[in-house]
């Protein structure tokens, strides 16, 4: 029997399209979030950091009670720090067709993905030192290392032993932890630790709901935007206010439509280019502590076991 199919009719059929678009929700930057951040009035900013402290000792001798007896000397020692800020930048091009046939508004949907991308640059800069410029610190897990700061993943008991141990290793050099930084598939390993009694050690303090996260009381920041570096590093410990951005320019947005981007013109080509970005620079404010002396360093990392 002969009929008339869907298929057949498909041009016909009304059909609604979807008035969003279905996307992961952007992450930007866990740096930006929970860095100690100044801004900057120029593109270079000098601050003091302690570099000799003074001491102190009791008088000896058989006048050490007198008034005349001689007091020691001492002294304090300040270095300078120099804050400097570095663009981020890119462009995004889209050909005017395109924009102009589209059911969307295209640059509402680039302008999220934007700032998580530029998250990602800054992240892997300030944590991992990946491409980080010149006038930045190498990053924040190579300075650890130098500093003897590490930790082996797998040399405690279990994870949670290893966490403690690299917290231990910040509150040595006389600073005090306050963010465990980690990818989120560390909330797995920790869900999956038990007590004796074979109950789990993190049920309440592992939240989805955006309400802070919480190992040992120190915020668990999950860094998300695709930057974190596994192979290298399970976590990083340390207190955030000694991690300075420098914000000399906020994220900025510009439209092109008759410039030239890598040899090609975009007035042409009939193409818009929307340039963005961002200045901003970093600095770690390790300083001399009573404790940790010189090589002191306010982070720590537990590094992937072999």
């Amino acid at each position: 029997m002969a009929d008339i199919s869907r298929a057949d009719a498909l041009s016909l059929i009304n059909r609604q399209n979807a008035t969003e678009i279905w996307q992961g929700v952007p992450e930007f930057s866990a740096a930006m979030r929970t860095f100690r951040k100044v801004n900057m009035g120029t593109k270079q900013t000098r601050y003091p950091v302690i570099a000799a402290l003074p001491t102190a000792s009791f008088l000896t001798g058989e006048d050490a009670d007198d008034t005349e007896a001689t007091k020691p000397t001492t002294s304090m020692l300040w270095t300078d720090r120099v804050l400097e800020a570095e663009e981020i930048a890119g462009i995004v091009i889209i050909p005017e067709n395109v924009l102009d046939d589209s059911e969307f508004n295209i640059w509402n949907e680039v302008r999220p993905r934007i700032a998580e991308a530029i998250g990602a640059t800054l992240d892997e800069a300030v944590f991992f030192g990946t491409n980080a410029p010149a006038s930045w610190p190498g990053g924040i897990v190579p300075d650890a290392i130098s500093a003897g700061n590490t930790y082996v993943q797998g040399t405690g008991v279990d994870l949670a032993e290893d966490i403690n141990q690299t917290i231990g290793l910040v509150e040595a050099d006389g600073y005090e932890p306050r963010t465990i930084y980690a990818a989120r598939t560390i909330r797995m390993l920790l869900r999956g630790l038990r007590d004796q009694n074979d109950q789990p050690i993190y049920s309440t303090s592992l939240r989805s709901d955006g309400v802070a996260n919480q190992v040992y009381g120190l915020d668990l920041e999950f860094v998300a935007n695709g930057s974190w570096l596994p192979l290298i590093a399970t976590a990083i410990v340390g207190d955030p206010r000694y991690a300075i951005l420098g914000i000399r320019q906020d994220i900025t947005y510009k439209f092109l439509d008759q410039a030239t981007v890598n040899g090609i013109s975009l007035a042409e080509r009939d193409l818009i280019g929307l340039r963005f970005k961002i200045r901003v620079g970093f600095q770690t404010a390790e300083t001399l502590t009573v404790l940790g002396g010189a090589n002191a360093y306010p982070f720590a990392v537990l590094e992937q076991g072999s």
